[in-house]
């Protein structure tokens, strides 16, 4: 993994962007979207129907399958990747995210929550905040703080267009990088 999506899933921000992009690919609600730590990294996604059955994606904890099979859809291409044993992995566990230690994960549900150029300030804050602790600019936790505080300063609109999105990212990410100390 690179750098970014290293810190990203440490402070979970990576799961509260991808519940994000689950509301709008799968017109669901924030409630419908549960996101679960799984310490073993063998199922990358799960769905539950309505009949309350589940289907999950399963590999080993190694994103170039769920990334080939992303391109190759709707395709199974061959590959020499190693192959998932389920004798190597005999328990997988689960555990709710504490959304008070992760806080990114919770102003990613409420970014989703008040909809409209949020989503947008809560991608361009982070991506300054990461930018800045990769830098040692700013500590770990700091960069909930500088997320959470360039929300708190940038203009909502309710009904953004194109345009306002653009504009958004560039006043959120000026925002963002005045509350870093230099």
């Amino acid at each position: 993994m690179g750098h970014k999506i290293t810190i990203d899933s440490a402070s979970l921000m990576n799961k509260g962007l991808e519940a994000i992009e689950a509301r709008w690919l799968f017109n669901l609600k924030p409630e419908q979207i549960e996101v679960v730590v799984h310490p073993q990294s063998i199922i990358h996604s799960m769905v539950q129907f309505e009949d309350g059955s589940i289907k999950a994606q399963m590999g080993l904890p190694d994103m170039r399958l769920p990334i080939q099979y992303a391109l190759g859809f709707p395709q199974r291409l061959p590959n020499s990747f190693p192959r998932f044993n389920f004798m190597d992995f005999p328990s997988l566990t689960f555990e709710q995210a504490d959304v008070s230690v992760f806080r990114n994960l919770s102003m990613a549900y409420e970014a989703m929550r008040q909809g409209g150029n949020v989503p947008c300030v809560l991608n361009a804050a982070n991506e300054v905040a990461v930018e800045a602790f990769l830098k040692g600019k700013c500590g770990f936790v700091e960069m909930s703080c500088i997320i959470e505080q360039t929300i708190g300063k940038c203009g909502f609109i309710a009904s953004p267009t194109f345009s306002d999105y653009v504009e958004t990212d560039r006043e959120a990410r000026e925002v963002a990088q005045s509350l870093i100390k230099a």
